[in-house]
């Protein structure tokens, strides 16, 4: 199980869509995940709203940062997403969970709350474990 610490390093080292969108992984450990993302001009759409984009983004990371808490690369295969409210206070908060998880694939839930604690969007994951070690600074 990797730390906090070295998840941190490891999306700011490697996962520039995170680092663009100012997402920051607060928790991690083997059954759930925490990032914030703030809301700012490069979250939203033409509306005035958050992007769905951005959202999801928020979404993809927080999961990422929970499949790969063991070590190795975890990616998505399949995600369903429902948009429930517009997101328009930040930050986001955003907490995927464990639904089950095999040895090659595993399912997630992922939600999206706002910072009045408005559910704005929910989503179900699928994770495929690869087997591939992360790049991890610190360790041999």
């Amino acid at each position: 199980m990797l730390t906090l610490e070295e998840i941190r390093r490891h999306f700011a080292a490697h996962d520039g869509l995170c680092r663009h969108f100012g997402i920051e992984i607060t928790e991690v450990d083997e059954e759930h995940s925490v990032t914030f993302m703030p809301l700012d001009e490069r979250h939203l759409n033409g509306m005035g709203n958050t992007h769905g984009a951005a959202i999801f983004a928020q979404m993809d990371v927080t999961f990422a940062a929970l499949s790969n808490s063991g070590g190795t690369y975890c990616t998505s295969a399949q995600a369903s997403v429902s948009f429930l409210t517009p997101g328009r206070v930040g930050p986001l908060r955003c907490e995927a969970r464990v639904i089950r998880a095999g040895r090659k694939l595993g399912a997630y839930d992922v939600r999206v709350t706002d910072a009045e604690g408005g559910l704005v969007a929910v989503a179900t994951v699928t994770g495929y474990a690869t087997g591939a070690p992360l790049p991890i600074q610190g360790r041999g």
